[in-house]
């Protein structure tokens, strides 16, 4: 009768290093390699999600990685050249009162719907972004389903502009109020993720103080982006560049996270390998 295999997903791989380890080489450098490859086993389930999404021939888990870790700071940088690419591109000279005015805003017809000279800067950087917040694939189901919410509500704050021209005491078109909706559930669930879904990889890390000193960050980028679309609502019926303050400090902090994490995700997988292998950091 074979034995039965063990309930504990990864316990028989680990075993079986162990026994291999035991039964051929009990050599330090031996002993390290086995436990490589058991951390190498891990990795590959951290990476689940992405793999049952792939209908291409299997691949390297280390490619793997490298592609979302191209995909996380892609998001950050794109989202932090955002705010600038409108400020500079729109004139210096005529800054507006939100970003999402850039979409409008054209100099040479100040009162034009849809006229604006960044308008397809805007669009297609913030459509970009939704797209890469979609089609990343969380490190759980609740990660995965907040993240499409957030990729899915930067599309419609990109084709669904804010109204326009804006006059104070005014009230909202249906347009604007969804693209004002649209904006604060993307404000939320990246929040959501940051406080609660950021932390599913801090297993890769053995140092607890790197945990810990993670997990605060992480919790200061979520409650910062909660905050946002509150602050960003108070100061919208008041005049001068509020509102744009507040959004471009959300956009920056939106970069923060995922350039952070995508750091937190690299340094912690290259600690764990060196101390598997014996390598020095």
């Amino acid at each position: 009768m074979q034995p039965s295999a063990s309930p504990v997903p990864g316990l028989n791989d680990q075993a079986a290093c162990k026994q291999g380890r035991g039964s051929t080489d009990n050599t330090p450098t031996a002993a390290r390699r086995a436990d490589g490859f058991f951390i190498a086993a891990r990795v590959v389930d951290l990476l689940k999600p992405a793999t049952k999404q792939m209908v291409a021939r299997p691949t390297d888990p280390l490619s793997i990685a490298l592609s979302y870790e191209i995909l996380r700071n892609g998001i950050g940088v794109l989202a932090l050249a955002f705010p600038i690419v409108m400020l500079v591109g729109g004139g210096l000279d005529h800054i507006q009162g939100s970003l999402s005015a850039y979409y409008h805003f054209n100099p040479s017809a100040p009162t034009q719907y849809g006229a604006g000279t960044m308008r397809d800067a805007f669009v297609g950087m913030l459509c970009a972004i939704g797209a890469f917040l979609f089609f990343y694939r969380g490190h759980s189901l609740r990660e995965d389903i907040a993240l499409n919410c957030a990729g899915i509500a930067a599309v419609l704050v990109a084709f669904i502009p804010t109204d326009w021209p804006t006059v104070a005491g005014a009230s909202t078109t249906i347009k604007g109020t969804i693209h004002w909706v649209s904006a604060t559930i993307f404000f939320v669930m990246i929040g959501y993720v940051c406080i609660f879904r950021a932390r599913d990889t801090l297993f890769l890390t053995h140092d607890a103080g790197r945990r810990i000193a993670f997990h605060r960050i992480y919790l200061c980028f979520g409650t910062l982006m909660l905050v946002t679309p509150a602050a960003a609502a108070i100061s919208f019926k008041q005049s001068g560049h509020g509102t744009l303050t507040i959004e471009i400090c959300g956009i920056f902090v939106f970069s923060a996270f995922w350039l952070v994490k995508g750091y937190e995700i690299r340094s912690s997988f290259g600690m764990t390998l060196d101390a598997a292998f014996g390598e020095a950091p």
